[in-house]
């Protein structure tokens, strides 16, 4: 796996074997920040990527510019490897990576977001539905703010309230990538 763009492109990121983990692959990676790059500018963003697995998201993400990211994911062997690539990609000062549950993360994070990635293992996709509510409820969104979720499933009892609005939902294969982004109403 690879940076696909940015003044990081063409790094090597390392991935955690086995299953574990579940990597973005690189063609629905590309899919989703040229759709991305249609609603931002990533210069100067605030990145959360809540399920890490390698960081891919997130570096790719620093790599175009992005100001800062939060990269957590519960496994700590994934942590391990996210931080080996940080260190290769030589961003830690513009990273912070955490070994929490989602919820546990979310209850200690204070930050806005302007990019969300939320793409839990896929046992897991009941987990997007509280993470948007306690973003939204909590005010972790900046406006124009970006979520983006990557699950196995449609997500057709996901529950936004008007100002979230879905601005993309595409199948890649058995891929569905949902992207939702916070427009304040005038």
């Amino acid at each position: 796996m690879n940076i696909i763009a940015g003044k990081l492109k063409g790094k090597k990121l390392i991935t955690l074997e086995g299953k574990d983990t579940r990597p973005t692959l690189t063609r629905i990676k590309e899919n989703i920040f040229n759709i991305l790059q249609n609603y931002c500018q990533f210069e100067g963003l605030v990145i959360v990527d809540v399920f890490g697995g390698s960081g891919s998201l997130a570096l790719e993400s620093l790599s175009r510019n992005a100001k800062f990211a939060y990269i957590n994911d519960i496994n700590l062997e994934a942590c391990k490897i996210i931080q080996k690539n940080i260190d290769n990609c030589r961003l830690n000062q513009v990273t912070l990576v955490s070994n929490f549950d989602y919820q546990t993360f979310f209850k200690k994070f204070s930050s806005k977001i302007d990019l969300l990635f939320i793409d839990p293992p896929f046992a897991n996709v009941d987990c997007q539905q509280w993470i948007i509510n306690y973003c939204w409820e909590n005010d972790l969104l900046n406006p124009d703010a970006l979520i983006i979720l990557e699950t196995n499933v449609i997500l057709q009892n996901l529950q936004l309230n008007s100002q979230l609005k879905t601005i993309s939902d595409k199948k890649y294969g058995k891929i569905y990538i949902k992207i939702i982004q916070y427009q304040i109403n005038d």
